[in-house]
């Protein structure tokens, strides 16, 4: 069991590391963290998760672009269910203790750049098109289409959707009609 002391350290850490994304400050991530070398790709604490992830929660566009030029893997293996696109999604709309990005787009295009995987599985084995249909993003679907997203996967778990047949479960029309027009 950790003393008050040392859950005091890890917090005033913790706080040190989130200002920094906050602030889009990569000096000073890499200062507040055990080994400067582990921004971008390399372990951060527990609290924080991935540093591309984390940094698609809370830091400004230019700082996920920095982390990005900085060799951040659009990719990652392991994405405990929200890879890059997938975690950007998840900011479409207000969330408990998080009003959502006005920006989700802008990062879209960003990680579509840099050669994030518009197939990318992730949380409930969703690709970034199930999840833009999970969170009625109509403009997500739409540029994730033109980025070659495949409409036509399916989860291979729960009822094995596809995103068209999500949107119409949702009745979601407008976004069923343009998955359809993509199936053909």
């Amino acid at each position: 069991m950790k003393s008050d002391a040392e859950r005091c350290a890890e917090y005033e850490k913790f706080k040190k590391i989130d200002a920094a994304f906050r602030a889009g400050d990569l000096a000073a991530l890499r200062d507040a963290v055990d080994d400067p070398a582990s921004v971008p790709n390399g372990p951060m604490p527990l609290t924080i998760g991935s540093c591309l992830e984390y940094a698609i929660y809370h830091s400004p566009l230019p700082f996920i672009r920095t982390l990005l030029e900085a060799g951040a893997d659009p990719n990652p293996a392991d994405h405990a269910g929200f890879p890059p696109l997938i975690a950007a999604l998840s900011c479409s709309r207000p969330q408990p203790g998080s009003s959502g990005r006005p920006d989700v787009l802008e990062i879209l295009k960003l990680l579509l750049a840099f050669k994030s995987d518009p197939n990318q599985r992730g949380i409930n084995d969703y690709t970034p098109l199930h999840m833009a249909v999970s969170e009625r993003n109509l403009g997500a679907v739409e540029l994730l289409l033109q980025a070659g997203a495949d409409p036509c996967l399916r989860t291979r778990i729960d009822n094995c959707e596809s995103p068209r047949e999500m949107a119409v479960e949702a009745d979601l029309r407008e976004i069923a009609e343009v998955l359809a027009v993509q199936e053909a």
